[in-house]
This record gives C-alpha cells, structure tokens and sequence, in this order.
C-alpha cells in the first residue's frame, strides 16, 4: 500500500504543480493585457474589428466563376440530348410497327389467341372471344375476327 500512496502521490504534485504554473502563466498574461488595454483607444479597436470583418466575410464567400463567354454548348449535354432523341425516334417507331401490324383474334386449345399476322406465337389468349376483342379494342389494334371453324367472320 505504501508504494502505491508514493505513486499516486507524486502524480497529485506533478498535477499540483502543472495548475500553479497555469495559473502563474494566466496571471502575467493579464497583467501584460491590463497594461496593453490601457493604452489603446477607441480607433484601435474600431480598425482591428474592421479588419477581423473583411477576413470573416473573405472566408464567407466563395470564389464566383468566371462568366463564359463562348456560346457554344458542351459536348456533352449535345450527346445526351442526341441520346435521347434516338430512343424517343425508336420508340415512335416501334409504335408505329404496332400500329401497322395486323392481328387475328383465333380460336386457340386454350381459348380465344390474338395473334400478329406472320407470327408463331399468341401475343396473348383469352378464356373468351369477347375478352379478346375487348382486349384488341382497348389497345387500339387491327384485328381480323375468325370464327371456331377458322373461316373469316368480319
């Protein structure tokens, strides 16, 4: 017990003698600060907080770029917009395939198929030809309508 109170006491002092040289040093500082206030005036300070508002104000603002003066636009933003019109073109295009394309709404083992002329799958069957129509006409397609037997009915 007796070397651990040693230990543990030398720590104390050396922590004691840390604050008085703190508070030795805190003194002499406003010692030298009282002198130093009594000497300066009311300009002094006006000027220094002058000073210390143009520096704040400099790290507020960011740098303003430079205005362009060429009118032409980036490459980049002409690619993109080049981009999308190609795939706006492609869709306009497929659509207008869809359009052309004519269907026939068929008797299938399953139902009623509507079926793109040339085609050797359904686009889609229905348990009814009724629903197929429907379907058709909600999907504003051309459509030729078989009968059960396979003979043209419209």
């Amino acid at each position: 017990m007796n070397i651990f109170a040693k230990l543990f006491g030398k720590k104390k002092t050396n922590e004691e003698k840390r604050e008085e040289k703190l508070t030795e040093e805190k003194a002499t500082t406003n010692k030298i600060d009282e002198q130093e206030a009594s000497n300066i005036t009311l300009d002094d300070v006006e000027k220094e907080l002058k000073e210390m508002s143009v520096a704040h104000d400099a790290e507020q603002t960011p740098p303003q770029p430079a205005p362009r003066t060429d009118l032409e636009a980036e490459p980049e933003v002409d690619e993109r917009i080049e981009k999308e019109i190609e795939v706006k073109e492609k869709k306009d295009a497929a659509k207008a395939q869809k359009e052309d394309t004519k269907y026939a709404i068929k008797k299938h083992d399953k139902g009623w198929q509507i079926i793109a002329d040339g085609a050797d799958r359904a686009h889609r069957v229905f348990p009814t030809q009724k629903e197929a129509i429907d379907f058709a006409k909600d999907n504003n397609l051309t459509y030729d309508l078989y009968r059960a037997d396979g003979t043209l009915r419209k």
